[in-house]
């Protein structure tokens, strides 16, 4: 079908079910598969002539070049820079030229006449109009992001499997409100339409469960999600072990085929919990996921959790304000105070991409001796300022690093330990850091994991339903949590998940920011190292 019809044919569909605004975004090299240019001018006339829409184009040009940076785009270039000269120190006259790349967030070396070969082998690719070639040579991300486009953007008009294959899939929220909940529930609703199945929104976590609060979603219904912060269908801490039993008999009463559970370590704990009540209720023998959503990123094994961009990107303006405020004021350090729970993470990176002095987390705690250094080095950066020309610096502490050295005592201390030399005020930024609209990155991630988290439910009922009814038992693997490992999507079955949980601390074990260097990085930055 030419392209052309293929996008007549969505965007009148769309109408049809009641949308009413449709946005249609052009490449400026956008072409077809004869190689022919798309321009923006000509979309705008095939939808006049023949939708009758009145549009408009807007050319975004140089715009799109941006203001500020965004966090990540501070982290991820620092730490190429670090590989750079990392990859110069290590050279010897045998080793390759490097081009310094990043994959899924994680930074490669990757020798520089590989990369020149690769991107003429796209080029080459696209002039003999191989595109099945060109898709295989981008990253899984981009196909895989190209794919999930396709499954929450077109509405058919018949649904893709069979009614005996359809499913009732639960989605709940819960724990605290992240960026990119509602846009992962907007994927997995769309999905469940394309694919026939009844997707049903569980309000107010499991205490709206019991409470029989639960409502069927549409694919129009979800439309404007994408860009909502927060929780569109209420979220709070309370576990299922409130009640148990009264939890299956209210998945037995809706028939629940699958959950989906969308938050941070209450999800993770709750599904451990109803895994383990697999031993004692039936209805729970069905595939249950958990896609982590959490600003303070706790949640074990993965690396990255919905929200916790939203919240990075929120704790760098307001970390930006605050160091502006710091350098008019000359002499001047501010202690930020961050949430983020008993984990570092937000506290960490956000140092990283602000350029903080120094950083405080639970994980390395705080001890006396430890601010008796740091008081003598902010000293001496001071000391060597050019005189009336100091500027304001950043101290971040996160709000659990200690329950004795607290924000107001780290800010008294700094101010009458650095008098005369610098001044010192602080800033508790609380609620704030849950950011409003998410950010691309969260948006992009969840729709991504969201499908994910579909297809795995409809493999694990397929394998179910091929067992005998009356003795149908779900595997161990098919309660999971969806994680991201360095460059890769990986299903963890919530047993082995325990294993790496500091169950006390509601974090993982193990710290990727930690084990990569992330603090050594910021204090080499900060001048740290070169004053020891």
């Amino acid at each position: 079908m030419p392209w052309e019809d293929e996008m007549c044919a969505a965007i009148h569909r769309h109408r049809e079910v009641g949308k009413r605004k449709t946005i249609v975004i052009v490449a400026e090299g956008a072409i077809d598969i004869e190689l022919n240019p798309i321009k923006a001018e000509y979309v705008k006339e095939v939808l006049t002539t023949r939708l009758g829409l009145d549009t408009r184009v807007t050319t975004l040009g140089h715009t799109q070049r941006g203001g500020r940076p965004c966090a990540w785009d501070r982290i991820l270039p620092t730490l190429q820079g670090v590989e750079a000269v990392s990859a110069l120190l290590e050279a010897t006259p045998e080793t390759p030229s490097y081009m310094i790349g990043i994959k899924e967030n994680k930074i490669t070396r990757v020798p520089l006449m590989e990369a020149v070969e690769m991107t003429r082998n796209v080029a080459q690719a696209v002039k003999e109009k191989d595109f099945e070639k060109v898709m295989s040579l981008k990253e899984s991300e981009f196909t895989e992001s190209l794919d999930g486009f396709a499954a929450t953007s077109v509405l058919v008009e018949e649904p893709a499997l069979p009614k005996d294959k359809r499913l009732r899939i639960a989605i709940m929220h819960m724990g605290a409100p992240a960026g990119g909940m509602n846009a992962a529930t907007r994927a997995a609703v769309r999905y469940c339409v394309q694919q026939g199945h009844t997707p049903l929104a569980v309000q107010n976590g499991f205490r709206g469960l019991l409470d029989d609060n639960i409502i069927e979603l549409s694919w129009l219904g979800v439309d404007s999600w994408m860009v909502r912060g927060g929780s569109e269908l209420g979220t709070n801490r309370v576990l299922p072990s409130v009640d148990l039993g009264a939890v299956a008999s209210t998945f037995q009463k809706f028939s629940f085929d699958a959950l989906m559970m969308i938050g941070g370590f209450e999800a993770f704990h709750a599904l451990m919990i109803l895994e383990e009540g697999r031993k004692h209720y039936p209805a729970f023998h069905i595939p249950m996921v958990h896609l982590p959503a959490t600003l303070s990123n706790n949640v074990p094994i993965t690396e990255f959790s919905l929200g916790s961009d939203t919240s990075l990107n929120a704790l760098v303006d307001a970390c930006d304000a605050i160091k502006q405020s710091a350098s008019a004021s000359r002499n001047r350090v501010f202690v930020v105070e961050t949430q983020g729970g008993n984990c570092g993470y937000l506290a960490t990176m956000g140092a990283l991409a602000t350029g903080a002095s120094l950083v405080y987390t639970p994980e390395t705690g705080i001890s006396l001796d430890m601010l008796r250094r740091d008081v003598k080095f902010l000293k001496t950066r001071y000391s060597l300022d050019e005189t009336g020309r100091s500027e304001g610096r950043i101290v971040i502490r996160n709000e659990a690093a200690s329950s004795v050295y607290t924000t107001e005592v780290l800010t008294k201390m700094f101010k009458e330990e650095g008098a005369p030399l610098f001044d010192a005020r602080s800033a508790s930024l609380g609620h704030t850091l849950q950011g409003g609209v998410p950010s691309p990155m969260d948006r992009a991630r969840a729709v991504r994991l969201s499908l994910k988290c579909m297809t795995f439910i409809e493999s694990h009922h397929a394998l179910l339903q091929a067992q005998p009814a009356k003795t149908r038992q779900a595997s161990g693997d098919s309660a999971a949590v969806i994680t991201i490992q360095s460059h890769s999507l990986k299903w963890v079955p919530v047993e082995e998940m325990v294993k790496h949980a500091d169950m006390k601390n509601r974090r993982g074990k193990h710290s990727w920011w930690q084990a990569r260097g992330v603090t050594e990085v910021i204090e080499t930055l900060a001048g740290r190292t070169s004053m020891k």
